[in-house]
């Protein structure tokens, strides 16, 4: 078969390759979509310590499909915790101590779920359902956990640093949280599509939550400085492993800011997020910017247009 594969930061190469061998309780998937992300972005400039393995290593992880044995379409989060271990024990399941084998490798024409992950988050597509729709399933799962750890209420003002796929996803969950959503920053064509996810522009100042969505140092120092004392500032989008980020120590500890990580999914939130998408509340389909084949991928992570949010792409 045809996959895409990773051999180091900026070298993605189409290759031929043997077409996985299913062990008892995998699932063999044919992809009919998968989508870019900013993740899969990162990775392919500096590589990822966590998603990409021994190289060369497959790529790609937001996908939707048919289950070759069944012929049902179905998506799957990239992960399953483990159940067992002391954090998914405390109900940690996002720091589980065996998080891996993680589900790579989307970009190519077959695509192999482990068992574990099978067991727990594969998931059929509800009937009316677009495959492009279904495959968001996993960066808003990390979307609703986000809002969740931001211990988000009713009528809080929320700021949200970013406005891109991840930062219009996180408006469209704050907002059904019956909060306020406010982008911050972003390119302007961007922040006019906050609107369509219950968004608002603006500068967020004094906001109850502040979210950073954009994945920079500066980012970070600007959601501490954005929310009022007292506030939560959720740490959404990780920086490279050697960052060390200046923070505002006074602010901090004179305004007991709370600060919060906020890192994946669980299979709780898979589920609710896949429920999400076939409400149609909100016009998913409007972040799909671009559609190319597998040929076409390592060219558009290189350069990417700047009105690009995600691209379909179809093996």
């Amino acid at each position: 078969m045809r996959a895409l594969r990773f051999h180091g930061p900026g070298d993605v190469r189409l290759e031929d390759v043997p077409e996985p061998d299913p062990g008892p309780g995998d699932v063999l998937v044919q992809v009919e979509v998968a989508l870019t992300d900013g993740t899969d972005l990162k990775a392919f400039r500096r590589g990822h310590p966590v998603l990409l393995g021994d190289l060369p290593s497959p790529f790609g992880h937001e996908f939707c499909g048919t289950d070759v044995a069944t012929g049902r379409r179905v998506v799957a989060a990239n992960s399953a915790p483990c159940g067992g271990c002391p954090a998914c024990r405390r109900g940690d399941e996002t720091l589980c101590e065996n998080l891996l084998p993680l589900l790579n490798g989307a970009y190519a024409e077959l695509v192999l779920v482990p068992e574990r992950i099978a067991r727990v988050n594969l998931l059929p597509v509800p009937p009316g359902v677009a495959a492009e729709v279904a495959a968001m399933v996993e960066p808003l799962a990390c979307c609703l956990r986000g809002v969740e750890r931001a211990g988000v209420a009713e009528r809080d003002s929320v700021a949200i640093l970013g406005a891109g796929p991840i930062g219009l996803m996180l408006c469209a969950c704050v907002a059904d949280a019956g909060a306020r959503p406010v982008v911050v920053g972003g390119r302007s064509e961007r922040r006019q599509l906050a609107a369509l996810f219950g968004g608002f522009p603006g500068d967020g100042r004094g906001a109850d939550v502040a979210i950073e969505a954009a994945g920079t140092e500066q980012a970070w120092q600007d959601a501490v400085e954005l929310v009022r004392p007292g506030g939560t500032v959720v740490l959404f989008g990780g920086l490279p492993p050697d960052a060390a980020t200046a923070l505002d120590a006074y602010r901090l500890h004179y305004a007991e800011l709370t600060l919060r990580g906020s890192f994946h999914h669980t299979p709780r939130h898979i589920r609710s997020a896949l429920a999400f998408l076939a409400t149609g509340a909100r016009p998913w389909d409007r972040l799909i910017t671009h559609r190319v084949g597998l040929e076409g991928v390592a060219a558009l992570l290189a350069d990417p247009p700047r009105d690009l949010l995600k691209a379909a792409v179809v093996p």
